[in-house]
C-alpha cells in the first residue's frame, strides 16, 4: 500500500524530521486502507456482531415481560432480571480476558466460540422451563458468546479505517441499534401466535445467519506488531497514561446513569399514566430507533471536529435529555425527549470505541486497552440501573432522572479533563506536498498533544 514515514513536528519551528528506525512510535507496517470494497466488509460483519450482541443484549426487556406474566410468573421481577443483567455483566466484563487473546493473534477461534456459544445458548433457551436454567442459558451461554465477540465488533473496524474511523465504527454500531428494534418486535410478533420456545429458535435462526455473515466476511489485518504469542491481561503503561485513565473514569461515571431511562421509562409513562399500554410497549423500540441515527449521522461531524470533543458536547446534551424527563409529563414531552435520549446515546455509545483508538499508540495493544477499560465499566452496568430503581423506589422517578442526568454530567466533565492533558484532539491533515513518493503514509506527532494525525497520499 505504501511505505511508511514517521513525521515528528518540532515544537521549536513546527518543521518535521524523519525519525530513526528505532523511535518508539514508529510501530505500524501497514497503513490501514480506510476504504475499499474489503474495508467495507468488515465494517457489515461488524454490523452483524453489533446486531447480534448489544442489540440481542437490548432487547431482554420484552423477555422480562413475558417471564413474568407465563413461563417464571412465581417468581419476582428482581429475581428474573438476574437473567438480563448476567447476560449484560459477562457480556462487557469478559472484555478484560478476551482483549488479550484478540491482541495475541486468536481473532478467528474467538469469532468461532462466540457465534457458536450465542446460537447454542439461545437453542438451549427455547427448551428452558425453570429460572435456573433461563440464568445458565439465556444468561451464562449468551453473555459469554457476546463478551467474546463484542471486543471483536469494535476493534475490527480500527484496522482498516484510520481518519473515517468514526463514520465506519457508527456504521458497524447502527447494528445495536436495528437489533434493539427489530428483535423485540419479532418475539413480540411470534410470541402469540406460536408460543415463546418457537419464537425464540426463529429467534436462534436469525442469530445464526448473521453470525455465519461475519464469520464468512471479516479478516483481521496483519499491523506488523500482531504476533501470536502470550499476552498480559493488563496492559502496564495504560497506569501512566492519565488521557486514557481519565477517559475511563468519565464513561464509568456516565454509564452509572446513561441507560437508566432504557430500564425505567415503560414504567414511567404507565405509572403516572402520560401514555397508554399499548404506546408504552414501543418506548424501548423508539429508544433503540434513534439511537441507529445517533450512530451516524453525528460521525460525519466528528471527522471535522474531533471525536473527543463531540463526545464531550453529547454527554452535555445527554444530561439535558435525561434531566428534562421530570417535565414531560404528557404523550408529545415524552417521545420527543426519548428520542433525543435514544439519539445521544447512540452517539456516545459509537464514539466511544473510536477514542479508544486514537488513546492506545501501539495498536497491538488494543485488544488488553479494551478489555481493560471494558471490564472496569461492566462495573458501572451492573449496579447503575439498581442505584437509579431504589432511588426512585425511595423518592420516585424524579429522583432516578436526577441521578441519570448528573452522573452523565460528572462523566462528561471527567471527559473534558482527559482531552485537556491530551491537548488538542487529532484531525486529518493535509498532506505537505508533491514530493513524497505516491502511497506514502504519515503519521505526524504534535509536541503539544501526542496524537497522530494520518494522512495517505494517493496511489
Amino acid at each position: 500500500m505504501g511505505k511508511l514515514v514517521a513525521l515528528e513536528e518540532a515544537s521549536s519551528g513546527g518543521s518535521t524530521l524523519e525519525t530513526s528506525p528505532s523511535s518508539t512510535r514508529e510501530h505500524v507496517a501497514v497503513p490501514a486502507p480506510n476504504g475499499g470494497p474489503q474495508a467495507w466488509l468488515q465494517v457489515a460483519g461488524s454490523f452483524c456482531l453489533y446486531f447480534c450482541t448489544w442489540g440481542l443484549v437490548s432487547s431482554f426487556g420484552t423477555f422480562q415481560t413475558i417471564y413474568e406474566t407465563d413461563q417464571l410468573r412465581q417468581h419476582t421481577p428482581f429475581q428474573i432480571s438476574i437473567v438480563g443483567s448476567l447476560q449484560t455483566f459477562l457480556m462487557v466484563f469478559l472484555g478484560f480476558i478476551v482483549g488479550p487473546i484478540y491482541d495475541a493473534g486468536y481473532f478467528r477461534q474467538l469469532l468461532a466460540v462466540g457465534s457458536l456459544l450465542i446460537v447454542v445458548g439461545t437453542v438451549l433457551q427455547s427448551l428452558c422451563h425453570s429460572l435456573w436454567q433461563f440464568i445458565l442459558t439465556q444468561g451464562v451461554l449468551v453473555g459469554m458468546g457476546a463478551g467474546c465477540l463484542s471486543i471483536l465488533s469494535v476493534a475490527i473496524t480500527s484496522l482498516w479505517f484510520t481518519t473515517r474511523l468514526p463514520l465506519a465504527n457508527g456504521i458497524a454500531a447502527s447494528g445495536s441499534g436495528f437489533g434493539g428494534v427489530l428483535l423485540p418486535i419479532m418475539i413480540r410478533e411470534l410470541y402469540p401466535k406460536i408460543g415463546l420456545f418457537w419464537a425464540v429458535r426463529a429467534l436462534a435462526l436469525v442469530l445464526l445467519l448473521l453470525l455465519g455473515v461475519a464469520n464468512l466476511v471479516l479478516r483481521a489485518r496483519d499491523v506488523g506488531s500482531q504476533a501470536r504469542r502470550r499476552r498480559s491481561l493488563i496492559d502496564p503503561t495504560a497506569f501512566r497514561d492519565w488521557p486514557y485513565l481519565l477517559f475511563v473514569a468519565g464513561c464509568f461515571v456516565v454509564f452509572l446513569g446513561m441507560y437508566t431511562p432504557f430500564v425505567y421509562i415503560q414504567s414511567y409513562a404507565l405509572d403516572e399514566g402520560i401514555v397508554s399500554a399499548d404506546l408504552a410497549l414501543y418506548f424501548l423500540a423508539i429508544l433503540n430507533a434513534s439511537s441507529i441515527f445517533g450512530r451516524i449521522l453525528p460521525s460525519f461531524v466528528a471527522q471535522r471536529i474531533g471525536s473527543m470533543n463531540m463526545i464531550i458536547a453529547t454527554a452535555l446534551a445527554l444530561s439535558v435529555t435525561s434531566l428534562c424527563l421530570i417535565t414531560a409529563k404528557t404523550a408529545a414531552r415524552l417521545v420527543t425527549a426519548i428520542v433525543f435520549q435514544g439519539f445521544f446515546t447512540g452517539t456516545f455509545f459509537a464514539l466511544q470505541p473510536t477514542i479508544f483508538v486514537r488513546l492506545t499508540a501501539d495498536p497491538s495493544k488494543i485488544g488488553t486497552r479494551f478489555g481493560m477499560a471494558f471490564s472496569i465499566m461492566s462495573v458501572a452496568l451492573l449496579f447503575g440501573s439498581p442505584i437509579a430503581g431504589a432511588l426512585r423506589g425511595q423518592l420516585g422517578y424524579n429522583a432516578a432522572w436526577v441521578w441519570a442526568g448528573l452522573t452523565v454530567l460528572c462523566g462528561g466533565m471527567i471527559i473534558s479533563v482527559a482531552r485537556v492533558l491530551k491537548g488538542q484532539w487529532a484531525k486529518p491533515v493535509k498532506c505537505p506536498g508533491p514530493h513524497l513518493p505516491t502511497g506514502t503514509a504519515m503519521l505526524k506527532s504534535s509536541a503539544t498533544s501526542g496524537l497522530d494525525s494520518v494522512c495517505i497520499l494517493p496511489a
